[in-house]
């Protein structure tokens, strides 16, 4: 199995042109510009890294504070690389913390891992007259600790698993 990432095969390998397909994804923001440096940065750390060979990243996204790479289930440690040397890789190259999250398909694994290290204390569904409402409950305590902003998490939760949920911290 080859690399999958957001882009195709002749993109990754292109310099700045992005080919007809990529190009109407990005104009439709279905993938980023930085979605495209990332998948172009690890397709040519596979040489060095071969474990990244047969990963799978589903997509990339750009936070406040971090870049968020979404893998297939089971790919996240070889996107991390041993004793995290891809991350310290992208982190250096890109001037920013990596998150790797796993798509496990389950909202709370997506949750869980996008929080790390802060643990969740609950999911809880609000229902309020205008629908119902997810909620994700932080110990208040752990605020300063969660690695991406509120607004962030809001976004990029509803982008993986196409729910929405909130973040409270009580």
């Amino acid at each position: 199995m080859d690399m999958k990432v957001p882009i195709c095969d002749e993109c990754l390998d292109g310099d700045d042109v992005l080919c007809e397909g990529c190009q109407k994804e990005m104009e439709e923001k279905n993938i980023s510009e930085i979605a495209v440096k990332v998948s172009r940065f690890l397709y040519s750390l596979r040489g060095q890294i071969p474990s990244l060979n047969d990963v799978e990243v589903k997509k990339i996204e750009q936070a406040t504070d971090a870049i968020i790479v979404v893998t297939a289930a089971g790919d996240g440690p070889r996107v991390v690389g041993k004793n995290g040397e891809v991350v310290k890789q992208l982190a250096q190259e890109f001037e920013s913390s990596i998150r790797v999250v796993e798509d496990s398909g389950k909202s709370e694994d997506v949750i869980k891992n996008l929080l790390e290290p802060v643990e969740v204390e609950s999911i809880n569904t609000v229902y309020k007259p205008e629908g119902t409402e997810r909620k994700v409950v932080v110990s208040k305590d752990n605020e300063r600790r969660v690695p991406i902003s509120t607004d962030d998490f809001k976004k990029i939760v509803e982008d993986l698993t196409g729910e929405k949920f909130s973040l409270s911290f009580e």
